[in-house]
């Protein structure tokens, strides 16, 4: 018992930013799936973000919102770039039991009930905004390995579970950091932001949705005669199933000597 009193307190890995979040929710967002209350309040935070990005690069002397210096060649970069990213959170979440689990648990929260068009919103807001602010604002002032580090540890969870979350937001970072660097703008990382989000969620949306269907078909037996249930089944055709007599009709009996 008293060494147990002296043992130090176990500290979760993201107890102060995950704390941050909670305290967020109590001041009214909503814990529903995501709503077109949702996709208001995320728009107003995106916008408070695309600002802050403005502000930012004014006071750097630079433009946030710089495209690159060839919108072709950065629309094809992000869109190959995404390509890879999806076909590779697919092959993960194939993978990784631990992964599957928390997509199960955050499922209700985040596509279950929602509509696939507040989705495709949601994933252009937060791919804009976010590629605004943290490549076209912040990676020209405090590097790409700060933003992305950055851009990362503000991607958190309630437990350690979430981890995997936070190093994929590490790991896009420094991807989207570098298309910003090789492109010379932000459209290949908002292209592959905006894609990569809302092709996950509406994988991720049908795959629920597929599942939800096949749990209310019923079920048939691959056993001849038997039911879903192991009961035997009646074969017989109805031509050859005996006729039921009429009630108060006895069968004639001949008499005998």
């Amino acid at each position: 018992m008293l060494c147990q009193s002296l043992a130090a307190p176990r500290v979760r890995y993201n107890n102060e930013l995950w704390s941050l979040v909670q305290n967020l929710a109590s001041l009214g967002l909503p814990s529903e799936p995501m709503n077109p209350r949702f996709v208001a309040l995320a728009a107003v935070f995106y916008a408070a973000l695309l600002l802050a990005a403005a502000v930012v690069g004014a006071l750097g002397g630079r433009n946030a919102f710089a495209l690159g210096d060839s919108a072709v060649f950065g629309l094809l970069v992000g869109v190959i770039s995404a390509c890879g990213t999806v076909a590779l959170g697919v092959l993960l979440y194939r993978l990784l039991s631990a992964l599957r689990r928390l997509s199960d648990e955050l499922a209700p929260h985040l596509v279950d009930g929602a509509k696939w068009r507040d989705l495709v919103l949601v994933s252009v807001l937060s791919g804009v905004g976010e590629e605004a602010f943290f490549r076209g604002a912040l990676q020209p002032e405090i590097g790409l390995v700060a933003s992305s580090l950055l851009f990362g540890v503000l991607h958190v969870g309630p437990d350690r579970r979430y981890l995997v979350w936070t190093v994929w937001a590490v790991g896009a970072g420094f991807l989207f950091g570098f298309l910003y660097l090789w492109t010379g703008g932000i459209l290949a990382p908002v292209t592959a932001h905006v894609l990569h989000n809302a092709a996950t969620l509406l994988l991720w949306k049908r795959s629920r949705q597929r599942i939800f269907s096949l749990s209310v078909i019923p079920r048939v037996s691959s056993r001849p005669g038997i039911d879903s249930v192991g009961r035997r089944k009646n074969t017989t055709p109805y031509s050859l199933l005996p006729t039921p007599r009429k009630a108060g009709r006895m069968p004639a009996v001949r008499a005998t000597r």
